[in-house]
């Protein structure tokens, strides 16, 4: 979500930077691209066919002989510096998460049968859009609704810039799927479709006449009242008829409150921290009235503002729902090996009849701990 705006910003930058050479418009770009790298490293399949178009295009290549992305590559590396050392200082550690949710390659088909699956996916996505964009031109418009304002007056730079904004980055992204042969994630396509409204409406070139409006608006009403219908039925009817696993029944709210409770009743403590996997962990940081921190798989490497000293003088619940309740995952015993496994409970899902079987354990609170980093400090005089 948050990477939306940003992307925005910076096509609207880049084609007021080609278009009128303003330094501001550049310095504009390269704070937009900065940004948008802190809130998805996917930023690259944007940025990439902007500096590809600026090498390539006849008139965008006359650019390069002026300041302007120059000064827009500075701040773009400006902004992103605090963020790149950081990656550097941690092993670029995110990028672990990325590679494990991107499905591997496992030989020479993956290299066209992922890219295919990506663009069919996308494609049925964008359908329900490009049956309400049809209504532009069709039916075929009549000689007296000749295209007005901004898509009359674009010319072929302009169109050339919103047609590598509405493609660019979809292209570069199948195109790197290709390449290596690994999968891309359906959802990774949210921000790819920006500009093709612009792209429709400038190459349409149609008029929006009242009556052409009115077909939009109708389509728009039926496909959202089909969405909305869809949604309801697919977490309602369909859900007490095939009985599939679905995330929004997961009782996380419940667990987050049983967990803290039996935590306290232990303890006599709040519940500061949880060690567990993103999901599990993740609910109960999210519902739990203390709102603790999540240790994500028990690896310090995946959550490196965990304070592990801290984490032993507070202690903190481990949790898992797969495998054995009554033994605890080995990924999770590196940190949490001396944690007292507890008697698993279950919980109800919010709907249908499925139950979750939580398994966890109490890492009980050491306050040594805390006096560990003062071992070394001074005497005070007496």
């Amino acid at each position: 979500m948050i990477q939306l705006p940003l992307w925005a910003l910076a096509g609207y930058a880049f084609h007021a930077a080609l278009r009128r050479g303003r330094v501001l418009h550049w310095m504009l770009l390269g704070v937009a691209l900065g940004l948008a790298l802190w809130a998805k490293y996917f930023v690259v399949v944007l940025a990439a066919p902007l500096a590809l178009f600026l090498l390539f295009d006849r008139d965008a290549r006359k650019t390069l002989a002026t300041p302007g992305p120059w000064i827009a590559l500075a701040v773009a590396l400006l902004v992103m510096a605090p963020h790149l050392l950081w990656l550097v200082r941690n092993d670029f550690l995110p990028f672990a998460y990325a590679s494990a949710r991107a499905a591997p390659s496992r030989g020479l088909l993956d290299h066209v049968l992922h890219p295919l699956v990506f663009a069919a996916g996308q494609l049925g996505f964008l359908l329900p859009a490009l049956l309400i964009a049809a209504t532009v031109a069709w039916p075929r418009p009549k000689a007296d609704e000749a295209a007005a304002g901004v898509a009359a007056k674009a010319d072929a730079f302009d169109r050339r810039i919103v047609t590598l904004l509405a493609f660019g980055p979809a292209a570069i992204t199948i195109t790197l799927s290709a390449l290596t042969g690994r999968g891309a994630i359906a959802m990774w396509g949210y921000p790819l479709w920006l500009f093709l409204g612009v792209w429709i409406v400038l190459y349409a070139r149609t008029a929006i006449t009242p009556a052409r409006l009115a077909r939009v608006v109708t389509l728009w009403a039926v496909v959202f009242a089909l969405f909305a219908l869809v949604f309801a039925a697919s977490y309602s009817v369909l859900a007490t008829l095939d009985q599939r696993y679905r995330a929004v029944f997961y009782p996380g709210d419940r667990l987050a409150d049983e967990l803290a409770r039996r935590f306290r009743a232990a303890t006599g403590r709040p519940l500061v921290y949880v060690i567990g996997d993103m999901w599990d962990g993740g609910n109960v940081a999210h519902y739990a009235r203390e709102q603790p921190r999540v240790l994500i798989d028990g690896d310090p490497r995946r959550a490196p503002w965990i304070d592990l000293g801290d984490l032993r003088t507070k202690g903190a619940v481990v949790v898992w729902t797969g495998g054995d309740p009554a033994v605890m995952p080995l990924a999770l015993r590196g940190i949490a090996g001396d944690a007292q496994v507890q008697p698993p409970f279950r919980l109800p899902f919010r709907r249908g009849d499925h139950v979750l079987t939580v398994g966890w354990a109490i890492l009980r609170p050491l306050p040594a701990f805390a006096r560990i980093s003062d071992d070394n400090a001074p005497t005070p005089p007496l």
